[in-house]
């Protein structure tokens, strides 16, 4: 595999998670990579996907709906799988068994066109497929679009990471292209934050805004990006920046050179900073004063990336491929938050408001929507998702979500895929989706 494609196969898995394609010739994700050493270790999901892929290359359906069923043992909700499913069941000749996998997938929100997949052409023709597939169309349909607040004109930014100043209004901008991070003024002005593009940071992913202590944390690290891709041992660690002066305060690298992927932080009101690993599923820490330290290892949380923590400190919750869990902060216990009817999986940005959370779901199975999940009293079941008007300009995706005054302010960028084809991207933009007419409490915490 060339070096070209091996990168576009890991921004298309660990950043923007975009779930698989339904075509004959596709693998069972494309959110997974083509380089088994690239892929998450330990996880169970990987490997029903692997032996069904396999098992779907050799025409062996039989074996790839048997890897099916127990993918769904882990993952009851997950549109891949489900789309997977039917397709395999279409194969066998299992009509009944297709309509009802296509149809929990309708009952999530999930899309996808039936008349692109040669699998269902000798079924397209029946009544009851042609209404599965118009629903699944209507699924996809145009979201109503998002406020933009800024669209940016430089090509070569590919953004990712956004944080929100609740006390300024200034939104921080985090870029993977420039290295750099810019601020965005409530009165439209943009500019480098600090002297942030020569303070050597890689590339810049999940950011955090600690009101408290004035800081802005940052999550950066040598991902995809760097050419070639195993020139040297994947670095990563976490940034802490003074807000007022713009000065880095304190790196804290990751202590060993295995391939890791810092990607998402959040401050606790303590002082805490907490991030993500993606490749490995681990929970990383830095205690007030302390060293960037390995909490847990959670192998079985596939491409672990969002994380938003509740207002009471009680709850860590960490957006993946496969779903939503629910962490104790102070043993690592964790539990799958689940609710009726709900895919609460393909998580990339993640937010805590007004007990429940702020979701992006960049997937194209779901829409690339921006999802708002309330939760239950006790925090670990979801009760209600409802999808925010998340419409983005033509050929942007969602990536990560910060929660400001009165709105959830969303980064917006072209398919990391195209980093690769030398074609110009469309200009990213920061877009605002409301808060208060769904009466939501927006107040500083």
């Amino acid at each position: 595999m060339t070096v070209n494609s091996l990168r576009r196969c890991f921004f298309l898995a660990v950043l923007i998670i975009v779930g698989f394609s339904c075509s004959p010739q596709s693998r069972v994700a494309d959110q997974k990579p083509d380089d088994p050493t690239e892929r998450p270790t330990g996880s169970a999901l990987i490997e029903c996907f692997d032996q069904a892929t396999e098992a779907a290359e050799r025409e062996d359906w039989a074996a790839a709906r048997q890897a099916c069923m127990a993918g769904f043992e882990l993952e009851p909700d997950l549109p891949a799988l489900l789309f997977f499913a039917a397709r395999t069941e279409a194969h066998l000749g299992n009509d009944g068994a297709c309509r009802a996998h296509l149809e929990a997938a309708i009952r999530l929100g999930a899309t996808a066109d039936l008349a692109a997949d040669e699998a269902y052409a000798g079924v397209l023709d029946q009544p009851e497929f042609q209404d599965l597939g118009d629903r699944l169309l209507a699924n996809g349909a145009a979201m109503p679009p998002a406020e933009i607040v800024h669209r940016f004109t430089d090509a070569d930014l590919w953004p990712e990471g956004i944080a929100a100043d609740v006390e300024t209004g200034d939104l921080y901008v985090g870029s993977i292209g420039r290295r750099a991070i810019f601020r965005l003024t409530p009165d439209g002005r943009v500019e480098e934050f600090g002297t942030s593009s020569q303070d050597g940071l890689m590339e810049v992913l999940g950011m955090w805004v600690d009101p408290h202590r004035r800081t802005l944390w940052a999550a950066t690290g040598l991902g995809a990006y760097q050419e070639p891709f195993d020139a040297e041992p994947r670095k990563n660690e976490l940034v802490r920046y003074d807000l007022e002066t713009g000065r880095l305060v304190r790196r804290y690298p990751v202590s060993d050179d295995e391939k890791r992927l810092l990607n998402d932080v959040v401050v606790a009101l303590d002082g805490t900073a907490w991030a993500t690993e993606t490749l490995r599923g681990e929970l990383f820490r830095v205690l007030p004063g302390g060293e960037l330290e390995l909490f847990r290892r959670y192998p079985d949380l596939v491409y672990l990336n969002g994380i938003a923590l509740s207002d009471d400190g009680d709850r860590l919750y960490l957006g993946h491929y496969g779903g939503l869990s629910v962490v104790s902060p102070i043993d690592g216990s964790i539990g799958r938050v689940r609710g009726p009817d709900m895919t609460l999986g393909m998580i990339d940005g993640l937010s805590w408001i007004d007990d429940g959370l702020v979701m992006v779901q960049n997937s194209r199975h779901v829409n690339n929507r921006v999802v708002r999940v309330d939760l239950t009293p006790d925090g670990r079941r979801a009760a209600r998702l409802e999808v925010l008007p998340s419409g983005l300009p033509e050929g942007l995706i969602p990536y990560t979500c910060a929660v400001g005054d009165g709105a959830v302010f969303v980064i917006a960028g072209a398919p990391f895929g195209l980093m690769d084809t030398g074609e110009t991207p469309p200009a990213p933009a920061v877009v605002a989706l409301p808060l208060e007419p769904l009466g939501w409490d927006t107040s500083p915490r």
